[in-house]
């Protein structure tokens, strides 16, 4: 007897040098409208309560694709933030899950859910798996940012 399970990859991200993190920008409280992955970008929309916002389409964001890290993600540094917010969440994975549950790729941040949004700046660098991305990724790539997801721009 035998079972299959359907698990979704989701993207992977870890905001490996943003300003936020020091606080130099704002880290903003946002409650999502859709599923969203770590790495994908929103904006801050309407005022909800103290830190906390509605989640919004960003309306400009430009990027450039640098290196692959060695784990097999890429890292995009900011040229031109936007209105953008980097979400990243830290998944608590239980250590009883057999290793294939524990993947951090089967985890997103679902609608309702309220998550972290660093604020970007010029310069700022994250990391995002190849999940997060649309388009062929290639180091130099321009990175615009379309329906959340990193968009290879020509």
């Amino acid at each position: 007897m035998a079972i299959r399970y359907n698990i979704e990859t989701h993207a992977v991200a870890f905001p490996s040098k943003l300003l936020a993190q020091n606080g130099g920008k704002h880290i903003y409280n946002i409650e999502l409208t859709t599923d969203t992955d770590n790495g994908n970008l929103v904006a801050r929309g309407e005022f909800e309560d103290l830190d906390l916002y509605k989640e919004a389409a960003v309306t400009k964001f430009e990027g450039k694709v640098q290196k692959q890290a060695t784990n097999g993600h890429w890292y995009v540094e900011v040229v031109d933030p936007g209105d953008a917010l980097f979400v990243y969440m830290q998944a608590f994975i239980a250590e009883d899950w057999t290793n294939k549950w524990k993947k951090e790729s089967n985890f997103f941040n679902a609608k309702g859910d309220v998550v972290r949004g660093y604020e970007l700046a010029v310069g700022d660098v994250f990391e995002v798996s190849e999940e997060g991305f649309d388009g062929d990724i290639t180091k130099g790539a321009k990175v615009v940012c379309e329906n959340k997801k990193l968009k290879i721009s020509a």
